[in-house]
């Protein structure tokens, strides 16, 4: 299992790069990457990004573009 520390940086790291890519290719591929760690986080097995019992999740990073928001 992978440290969830190191998924938490590397999505961060993940979408600054998206936010400075100088063309929408390194962009959309920055994005995809930072999707995947997104993706990580939810499966580890803390529950960071869990769904609680009301369908909320503790910490929702719609509003950065990972989970399918808009770009």
């Amino acid at each position: 299992m992978d440290d969830l520390n190191y998924l938490l940086k590397r999505e961060q790291e993940e979408l600054l790069r998206t936010r400075i890519a100088h063309n929408p290719a390194a962009g959309r591929v920055h994005r995809r990457l930072a999707q995947g760690y997104a993706a990580r986080i939810r499966d580890h097995h803390l529950p960071y990004r869990s769904p609680g019992g009301d369908g909320s999740i503790f910490f929702n990073p719609f509003p950065y573009n990972v989970e399918g928001g808009q770009a």
